[in-house]
């Protein structure tokens, strides 16, 4: 079956489509990719989207969810006629506005999440059934709503006899922890904390001129690592919460990047100096999260082009006397930009075929769910016969 795999992340800067080609044989899945390609959302859009977030304007979101939609269309279509041909099955992760599984005892809040880009729009535009809005059916069931590319690392990468830590670095960095010969009860998932996600936001802030990302590394490369600051953000309770737990631009996100800045002027920093730190900050909470029989780090996302960022996490993987090798997951034919779209296709084909596709322990969720809604394209009939027959 061909899947098509739409994902934006926090860094809300693109839409990253996949096709992959799904073959199953004897209860096990071989994903081959077919096409990628990583699609800007339009500058109106992006400045829309970034303008709702701490807003309560209800029609504004609405339409945001369309435009939203439109977009993710095109960037299936844009993909599928890269490879030539269409697809049977979209599975789109949408844009995450809110994500708050556990709000504060003190609100009288109840555990939500909020993707949007309405996988009607993407159903009618392309004509491929869609299915989106994973997160909502693990939160319905106690659980975090992520991380969910567990279900598919846990498929693509474990080993029998290595311990092995499937780790991605977008806006916010997350790992996946498979033990050696682990079942899907064994495998442990959570957020360790920001990914690029803060060092994004304060390069946009500081550095106004730029890209809006720290191109390789560069700014932090010039800049010193203020020890003081690194330690006061390290003493954010994030990093002490124990799993399962997932963070999102509710704690890494503006206010957090505003707090930092203004602590590192008190303490005397430079700009470059901040983004160092905030570098250093992902790098450290990454390899503290790490368990000491872990083997091999394979890292997918983003982050993976900052060399600094990576040098960094090599250094602090280091510290320990027997250090996990770090890897590409191109290495296990995952290309790392591509990785998480490649899941939310795999997701979408197990949904399809009505498989519990969570981990429970992974997410915190009472039991496994079917994850995900389904909006039929033109294809639907056809493709519900050749699924259940």
């Amino acid at each position: 079956m061909r899947v098509v795999g739409l994902m934006s992340g926090t860094s809300m800067d693109a839409i990253d489509a996949a096709v992959v080609d799904i073959e199953e044989h004897n209860a096990t899945l071989r994903p081959a990719l077919q096409g990628f390609v990583k699609v800007p959302y339009p500058p109106k859009t992006r400045v829309a989207l970034e303008s709702l977030l701490g807003s309560a304007d209800i029609p504004a979101l609405t339409s945001l969810n369309f435009a939203i939609g439109e977009a993710f269309a095109a960037a299936a279509l844009c993909v599928c006629t890269e490879t030539g041909g269409t697809a049977d099955l979209i599975g789109s992760h949408g844009q995450t506005i809110c994500h708050q599984p556990r709000p504060a005892a003190s609100s009288d809040m109840t555990p939500s999440t909020l993707q949007i880009g309405e996988a009607a729009i993407i159903a009618e535009r392309t004509g491929i059934t869609t299915i989106s809005d994973f997160r909502v059916a693990d939160i319905a069931a106690g659980g975090e709503g992520a991380p969910l590319v567990s279900y598919v690392d846990y498929m693509l990468l474990r080993s029998p006899d290595e311990s092995r830590a499937a780790l991605n670095i977008g806006g916010i960095a997350n790992l996946t922890l498979l033990a050696a010969g682990a079942t899907p009860s064994d495998v442990l998932a959570f957020d360790t904390g920001p990914g690029n996600m803060a060092i994004d936001l304060a390069v946009r802030l500081l550095f106004p001129e730029g890209p809006g990302f720290d191109r390789n590394g560069q700014i932090a490369g010039r800049g010193e690592i203020n020890r003081s600051l690194l330690e006061w953000l390290r003493s954010d309770a994030y990093f002490s919460r124990r799993p399962p737990k997932t963070a999102g631009r509710e704690q890494f996100g503006p206010q957090f990047v505003t707090r930092a800045w203004e602590r590192a002027q008190a303490l005397g920093g430079t700009r470059e100096s901040l983004i160092a730190t905030l570098t250093e900050l992902t790098a450290s909470t990454i390899a503290d999260s790490l368990p000491r029989d872990c083997r091999r780090v394979i890292a997918a996302g983003g982050g993976v082009h900052n060399k600094t960022l990576m040098s960094a996490l090599k250094r602090a993987l280091s510290r320990n006397t027997d250090p996990p090798a770090l890897t590409s997951s191109d290495e296990f034919g995952l290309p790392a930009d591509a990785k998480e779209a490649i899941a939310f296709a795999i997701l979408a084909y197990e949904t399809l075929c009505g498989r519990p596709n969570n981990l429970p322990r992974a997410t915190g969720a009472r039991h496994p769910s079917v994850l995900g809604k389904l909006v039929p394209g033109s294809n639907f009939s056809h493709l519900m016969r050749s699924i259940w027959k």
